[in-house]
């Protein structure tokens, strides 16, 4: 078993149990993270993930601009 393949058990055994932590949003991040750099054309990558671009358009982001000052 690689280390990757531990990493991703062990998150994904915590986030099973979500009444035992309050870091939800971190742990699947760290678990997606893990999960494509064990198999980049299964997952989507993490940049892409944390900054909500969706699919493969690099420019467009999911999330709603901030106002222009």
């Amino acid at each position: 078993m690689s280390f990757i393949k531990r990493e991703l058990d062990r998150i994904r055994h915590v986030l099973c149990e979500p009444s035992k932590h309050n870091r939800h949003d971190e742990l699947y991040a760290a678990q997606q993270a893990l999960a494509w750099a064990s198999e980049p054309n299964g997952y989507a990558s993490p940049m892409k993930m944390l900054t909500g671009i969706l699919g493969d358009s690099e420019g467009c982001s999911a999330l709603p601009r901030p106002p222009s000052s």
